[in-house]
């Protein structure tokens, strides 16, 4: 039907680049200082570039002819085509499924302006026209869900990551 299309805000990933650039800076000073201070502030300063990377850099929304996938920061949720009843785009990208509502972290909002006019996200835009060409060619007449429930994957290398350098956090500047 179509070509796969991956939306990213792109002030969220400057954010995303900014955090990261803040700890890597942090890091190097933090090394200057000895090891003493490397230890006491490297954990939390590896934690805010990972989770400036996990929630500003990393989350995307895919529209292909398979359905809509959202990577959120913590899972990626797929949506098949026929489970998706209807879109909102004010405030970015929420989708209405057969599942329940479905929101996307990475689809950036439309300008104050647009959004009083009522207009979309352009990510909402690329979803709605998506659905309807599909609708349109007849290929969601016969609307059956594969599952009972969405394909969900949760970013389980992250959540260890997250949760190591928590304990590191707190356990390292203990050591001194």
């Amino acid at each position: 039907m179509g070509e796969t299309v991956r939306v990213r805000s792109r002030s969220a990933r400057t954010v995303g680049a900014l955090t990261v650039l803040v700890a890597v800076v942090g890091l190097g000073s933090s090394l200057v200082g000895g090891w003493a201070g490397a230890a006491r502030f490297s954990a939390p300063l590896v934690l805010f570039g990972l989770l400036g990377w996990a929630a500003f850099w990393q989350p995307y929304v895919e529209v292909s002819d398979g359905g809509v996938t959202i990577a959120n920061t913590l899972r990626t949720i797929e949506i098949p085509w026929p489970a998706i009843e209807s879109v909102e785009g004010r405030y970015g990208l929420r989708l209405i499924t057969a599942y329940g509502p479905v929101t996307a972290w990475a689809a950036p909002a439309p300008a104050g302006r647009q959004r009083a006019r009522g207009e979309q996200s352009k990510t909402a835009d690329a979803v709605t026209h998506r659905l309807e060409a599909l609708r349109a060619a007849g290929h969601l007449d016969d609307r059956r869900l594969e599952r009972p429930a969405p394909k969900v994957t949760w970013h389980r290398a992250l959540l260890t990551a997250v949760a190591v350098l928590l304990v590191a956090t707190v356990v390292l500047p203990l050591t001194d």
